[in-house]
């Protein structure tokens, strides 16, 4: 749902947006996040999206700016601010602010941490979009993941299973940015693989 309204907003913010995205040289221009509260006590909401496209910046930037409103279903937010930030990229550990979507390509079917060699899978799905979209060998490593919530989500009427959890990453620093920026995996426009370096360390 949140996809869809972020979808709206761009496109009522500015009329070309649907033949900008569609000519992004990435499968997606951007990648969102979950919708999330800022603490129990409080009735604020926050989500991020991610994007490496320097016109998709400027239309998100221009289309979610403080006052707009956003109708996600049935339930309508009002954007109080929006804080534009360079996100940390570095080998480490990342954490999921959206669930993984893998698809098995034979059977349709969702594929979760408890798949038989979901590290490979998911590092296969990683080195496919590093070489279809910067045109080099994949880099990336799963060293370790560590699944944290399955996720029960529809897409045009079908019900998906979507991963969340906490993985440790190896590889080139421009290949992660091409993850945190596009997403991991299927959708991610529409709410999935979104990740985020959680280390705390600072990056050499």
């Amino acid at each position: 749902m949140l996809g869809g309204a972020v979808y709206r907003l761009l496109e009522d913010n500015n009329k070309d947006v649907s033949n900008i995205f569609h000519d992004s040289p990435y499968r997606s221009p951007y990648v969102l996040s979950e919708i999330h509260s800022v603490s129990r006590s409080d009735e604020g909401w926050w989500f991020r999206l991610g994007t490496g496209n320097e016109t998709v910046a400027r239309i998100v930037k221009e289309a979610l700016s403080p006052g707009k409103k956003l109708n996600v279903g049935r339930t309508h937010f009002l954007i109080k601010s929006t804080t534009i930030e360079e996100p940390t990229v570095c080998p480490g550990e990342y954490v999921t602010l959206s669930p993984i979507l893998l698809r098995d390509k034979a059977t349709g079917l969702s594929i979760v941490h408890d798949a038989p060699e979901y590290l490979r899978i998911l590092e296969n799905a990683i080195a496919f979009q590093v070489e279809k979209y910067l045109k080099e060998r994949s880099t990336i490593e799963v060293v370790h993941f560590e699944s944290q919530a399955v996720r029960k989500r529809k897409i045009k009427g079908r019900t998906v299973l979507a991963q969340k959890g906490r993985m440790l990453l190896n590889g080139e620093v421009e290949q992660l940015r091409l993850l945190v920026n596009h997403g991991i995996g299927s959708s991610p426009a529409l709410g999935f693989g979104m990740i985020l370096f959680t280390d705390g360390k600072k990056c050499i």
